[in-house]
């Protein structure tokens, strides 16, 4: 199958598009076809996150395999994939007939890669076969990140979410534990950072995070984050180089290995279009100290 990039999916994802011509296809094949390098533009290999660009003719290779046809629907009699199914129910937060949002646990990859055997689409494949749906991720969250994650259930609100994210409708708001050896906070105190990131192919983009300080305490500091765009780790650059006061855990952007997590976390979601409002419950690990504990 071949498409033409038109001017409206102009730097639409890779796979948001081939998901939009193959409405017929689980998630979980849909990230497959791009790892076994069955996509291809311009008749070279992409992966699903890279930007199309109008005019691109995009070839797509779909032809299932009998074995692949076979392992799109998990064996759920199965005692792991039982216990698979009971992890993933434990972080569901909040679930309609539409979507679902899980409370996803650091370290917990949104999808499969080099080293990654378990991952939230591991569950999806599941729980999508369990609830009789067509799962589909609409945004990501990093593997150190703890917090909410939305998921639609269907084609529809899948379009719908990804029209809202694009026209920045979904208010994120993030909590963080930051170090505050290199600079104090005070009480209330709030700001907006607005600065340039580059992104993958070396091209500054514009960054703008709200942030206002909770609390204060020691050398720790707790800061909630708004993010009004959505940037590769732009909260950790931000809280790293621009307020000088980086994330506890992040072996990134701070080199700190002393702490096991990253003390980042998608607290909330508003979706005024959809009249939602979800909360994800604080991690047990971000209370390091009696002063902060006392602000969660």
């Amino acid at each position: 199958m071949k498409h033409i990039v038109t001017a409206e999916e102009d730097g639409t994802r890779a796979d948001r598009v081939v998901r939009n011509l193959c409405q017929d296809l689980s998630y979980v094949f849909l990230q497959k076809i791009f790892r076994t390098h069955r996509v291809k533009v311009n008749g070279k290999k992409v992966s699903g996150s890279d930007r199309l660009h109008t005019g691109d003719v995009l070839a797509i290779y779909i032809v299932m395999a009998a074995d692949e046809k076979k392992s799109e629907l998990p064996n759920l009699e199965s005692a792991h994939n039982k216990k698979l199914l009971q992890q993933f129910e434990c972080m569901i937060i909040f679930e309609n007939d539409d979507l679902v949002a899980i409370n996803k646990p650091p370290r917990l990859a949104v999808q499969s890669g080099t080293k990654v055997s378990i991952c939230v689409e591991t569950f999806l494949k599941i729980y999508q076969t369990q609830r009789h749906c067509e799962c589909r991720l609409v945004h990501r969250i990093d593997k150190d990140t703890s917090g909410i994650l939305l998921i639609a259930k269907n084609q529809i609100m899948a379009r719908k979410l990804t029209e809202l994210f694009r026209e920045n409708k979904i208010k994120k708001t993030y909590l963080a534990v930051v170090n505050c050896a290199n600079r104090s906070f005070s009480e209330a105190e709030e700001g907006k950072i607005d600065d340039f990131l580059p992104n993958s192919r070396g091209v500054d983009l514009r960054a703008v995070t709200h942030y206002r300080c909770l609390k204060s305490a020691e050398q720790y500091a707790l800061l909630e984050l708004k993010p009004f765009t959505g940037r590769k780790h732009q909260l950790r650059i931000h809280c790293a180089t621009v307020l000088n006061a980086p994330i506890l855990g992040d072996k990134k952007y701070n080199g700190d290995l002393r702490q096991r997590e990253l003390f980042l976390h998608a607290h909330k979601v508003s979706i005024r279009e959809l009249n939602l409002e979800i909360t994800a419950p604080i991690p047990q690990y971000f209370r390091i100290n009696h002063q902060i504990s006392m602000s969660l």
